[in-house]
């Protein structure tokens, strides 16, 4: 007696889509649930940013830094505009530290032709960490600073400086110059004191007093002098009552 082998149950043409509907879904769902995430953000990065610039403006460093942070978090889009309003809350807060720490990671994000903002902002604070190390005695390490600002500047694109350029909107490239200028006469002052000898305060140079030496063969001369101008004197006031006497030549 034999068994027939039991046949596979055959889909629908109906239940067959609806599997392909389902796969396509589980596929397609991390690209959508993106696509959300930057949708939702592309609608509140304006309002955090307009808060940041807001909050700025007022010099509210607390208020710059909170903003910031709302704009990087599940920022997959200008993601530098968070470190830059980060910056600028780190600079109301007087740490140039922080602010040169967010600048850069800024300027490593930002598309090239909107970098000349970051790039003043991350110059400025170098410079005011260069000034610091200066007063704390430390100029090594402030021309370490100053170096790496005139290289940050000497990177910039060249419409940086281009008149009504997108790069140049608020004068970042008189700006840009203006920061080269300083650095440079930071750093040519900073050689002129290094080759600059130190006084010693225990002597006084040849040119600005003589030696002891000369002082005394000066004062001998002096009072020699005034001998011979007294010596002189006395011997006009004797002949001025008497003849001359008649001397030999001796020649």
């Amino acid at each position: 007696m034999s068994v027939k082998a039991a046949e596979a149950p055959t889909l629908e043409p109906q239940d067959r889509r609806l599997r392909r509907r389902r796969r396509l879904a589980l596929t397609s769902a991390p690209v959508m649930l993106v696509a959300l995430v930057v949708a939702v953000k592309l609608l509140t990065l304006p309002i955090s940013a307009g808060q940041a610039t807001t909050a700025y403006a007022a010099g509210q460093a607390d208020g710059t830094v909170r903003a910031g942070q709302a704009m990087g978090v599940l920022n997959l889009v200008e993601r530098y505009k968070a470190h830059f309003a980060l910056g600028d809350g780190h600079v109301l807060r007087g740490d140039f530290d922080a602010a040169r720490t967010e600048f850069a990671r800024a300027l490593d994000l930002v598309p090239q032709g909107e970098s000349c903002k970051v790039r003043v902002n991350l110059i400025l604070s170098l410079e005011k960490l260069g000034e610091a190390k200066e007063k704390a005695g430390d100029p090594a390490s402030a021309a370490d600073l100053f170096d790496q600002g005139e290289a940050i500047i000497a990177q910039a694109p060249r419409d940086c400086f281009t008149p009504n350029s997108e790069n140049n909107q608020d004068g970042e490239g008189q700006a840009l110059n203006d920061a080269k200028e300083r650095l440079t006469q930071k750093q040519e002052g900073g050689k002129a004191d290094d080759d600059q000898e130190p006084a010693d305060s225990g002597s006084s140079s040849p040119a600005e007093e003589p030696p002891a030496s000369q002082l005394e063969q000066l004062q001998k001369s002096g009072q020699q002098a005034q001998k011979e101008r007294s010596k002189s004197e006395k011997l006009k006031e004797d002949y001025a009552d008497s003849e001359p006497e008649q001397f030999a030549k001796p020649w």
